[in-house]
């Protein structure tokens, strides 16, 4: 597997989606916030939700852009049933991670 590294305002590609969604998948049951009888499932969008917008936006903290997350989730969800408080965890949980991303693959 090739490094990605994180290169600002990128695209995250089909396979590192496949690659933060199968990362979060394993941790989800260990997250702080996970309740019993939730699945992944719901948290998932959240996930890459965050991923992808730490890949596009590096430089900037969470705190800077956690409104425009926050109004974009809303906005976008769809027929996600997922609230803002609770995707709000696991998108900053993978914004975090996302800063981590391409020196833990390889």
């Amino acid at each position: 597997m090739t490094v990605t590294y994180q290169i600002p305002g990128r695209v995250p590609d089909e396979d590192e989606r496949s690659d933060v969604s199968r990362y979060w998948r394993g941790r989800f049951p260990e997250e702080p916030y996970s309740a019993e009888g939730e699945h992944y499932e719901e948290y998932e969008p959240a996930y890459l939700a965050g991923h992808e917008a730490r890949v596009r936006d590096y430089a900037r903290a969470y705190e800077q852009v956690e409104a425009e997350l926050r109004q974009r989730w809303e906005a976008d969800k769809g027929r996600q049933s997922l609230p803002w408080s609770k995707a709000r965890h696991a998108v900053r949980r993978a914004w975090e991670h996302a800063g981590h991303w391409g020196r833990e693959r390889g």
